[in-house]
């Protein structure tokens, strides 16, 4: 198989989307899962500026870490909110992998972004605790759950049902976190020392067990909830196994060097312009 037909299988059948844009961050290729989610097709986002579409509060943030990026050869992961076709702002997740030249220079920016509105959305919605807002949360996309720091699960939403393969709440909720869906004990307990220690915790990868005993990759975030029957933690948890192999494919894409010249075209729409 081609270099350039690999790049572009892996990324047009992403569910994430995917861009790859120079140094000064001039647009060189979009995913088609851009016109799916954003609603831009690739002549549109080829007429506009990479940070057109940034939210003016976020643009400068977004600039500083291409900057960084550039300078030091790493991205770090950050989010920001992106402007719909339609003009209602979303909220990006973005992850960047930095593609350096024979001479080992910073080239070209992989970036990596995830729709992450109805996420942050639901989070709202769950600490605010009213009745109105609790539809938000079972509706939510991505696994919610409240437990106490035993492991017993207290409330869990249908997302994270789907996600660990149970077919009702209350059989759910019979399963101690720490033996029954942590894949290693001890990360339960690295859960628990964080919150212990900042009552709050963000973005920590763990593997957990599915009732099938397959195993998925699981980014969660938590904190504090105080309420009569003490104090407990509600959390936040995505899916991100997916993610992680797409990210392991483009690795090897970028081995085999089939996206370090981009600029000369790769077989698929491109651009000029993220």
């Amino acid at each position: 198989m081609q270099r350039e037909e690999l790049f572009r299988l892996i990324s047009e059948n992403a569910a994430d989307l995917i861009a790859v844009v120079d140094m000064q961050g001039n647009r060189i290729y979009n995913s088609l899962s851009y016109e799916r989610v954003l609603g831009y097709s690739a002549e549109e986002l080829r007429s506009s500026s990479s940070f057109e579409q940034i939210h003016p509060e976020d643009r400068e943030c977004v600039k500083e870490a291409a900057e960084e990026a550039r300078r030091t050869g790493v991205g770090r992961p950050m989010e920001y909110r992106f402007r719909h076709k339609d003009g209602t702002w979303r909220v990006l997740e973005s992850t960047a992998s930095v593609i350096r030249n024979s001479k080992g220079e910073p080239e070209n920016l992989v970036i990596m972004n995830r729709d992450v509105t109805e996420r942050t959305r639901a989070a709202v919605a769950l600490q605010r605790s009213e009745t109105g807002f609790r539809s938000v949360v079972e509706d939510a996309p991505y696994g919610i759950f409240k437990a106490n720091l035993m492991g017993k699960l207290l409330m869990v939403n249908p997302a994270l049902e789907k996600m660990l393969g149970y077919e009702s709440r209350d059989e759910l909720l019979a399963v101690n976190l720490a033996s029954g869906i942590y894949r290693h004990p001890t990360e339960q307990q690295k859960i628990n020392d964080l919150f212990l220690r900042d009552r709050h915790f963000k973005d920590i990868e763990v593997e957990w067990k599915r009732k099938d005993g397959t195993f998925v990759t699981v980014r969660c975030s938590g904190w504090t909830v105080k309420d009569e029957s003490g104090t407990d933690m509600e959390v936040f948890a995505e899916d991100v196994t997916e993610r992680r192999v797409l990210e392991r494919q483009l690795r090897m894409a970028q081995k085999m060097e089939a996206i370090g010249r981009l600029s000369g075209g790769i077989g698929v729409q491109s651009t000029t312009s993220s």
